[in-house]
């Protein structure tokens, strides 16, 4: 997959630009150093989009990625997202700030049910679509959509040019810096080891 940025676009095959209404102003110089990882919770990445382009919801990231890989840029990569909500890591606070955001077309947390495994939003997937894990700010197991292994793939070549062209020192999960409220992108995505590829070496709280 051949991909550039270019004035903070994605240039490359398999990409849309759909400019969201929902942004904030360039971030301050050296203001951004982070990339936060986030799933849907939706049952498609049209849907997804749709939500982080209504202007009544107040909601935005730069990418979503779908399951097939198609990658659709709604903000320029130099202007702030509205993904992170109320966050905390370390010292910092207010995320939107410091960080590029990321959703991951993914239906999240599932419930078994009659041997049927339901999302949030009614729809129903089949086991193969299924993985059982425990989540990092729970004790129990649960169940969660998979992350198909073709986009994470994508996920991580796009994250490493964020690294490149923007100076990324950190990768984190929406659970991590909003753990009382959120659970993305979960235990099905490999964060720990995507984040120990991309960015090797201690990862101090900021």
């Amino acid at each position: 997959m051949f991909l550039e940025i270019r004035n903070h676009i994605l240039q490359g095959e398999n990409i849309n630009f759909i400019l969201s209404p929902n942004r904030g102003d360039f971030y301050e110089d050296g203001a951004l150093d982070t990339i936060i990882i986030h799933y849907t919770a939706s049952g498609s990445a049209a849907s997804a989009i749709e939500t982080l382009t209504d202007i009544d919801r107040q909601v935005s990231a730069h990418l979503v990625i779908g399951r097939d890989g198609q990658i659709s840029q709604l903000l320029p990569f130099n202007v702030i997202g509205w993904h992170a909500g109320v966050s905390r890591w370390g010292i910092r606070e207010g995320f939107n700030k410091y960080s590029i955001g990321i959703e991951i077309d993914n239906a999240g947390m599932l419930e078994e049910k009659d041997g049927n495994f339901v999302s949030w939003f009614g729809k129903n997937y089949p086991p193969e679509e299924v993985v059982k894990g425990v989540h990092r700010n729970h004790t129990e197991l649960s169940y969660w959509h998979v992350f198909p292994q073709f986009q994470i793939d994508v996920v991580e070549t796009v994250c490493k040019m964020l690294i490149e062209a923007y100076k990324i020192s950190h990768i984190l999960g929406h659970e991590e810096i909003a753990p009382d409220r959120k659970v993305d992108p979960g235990p099905a995505f490999p964060l720990d080891d995507f984040r120990a590829r991309l960015l090797p070496g201690p990862h101090p709280l900021i």
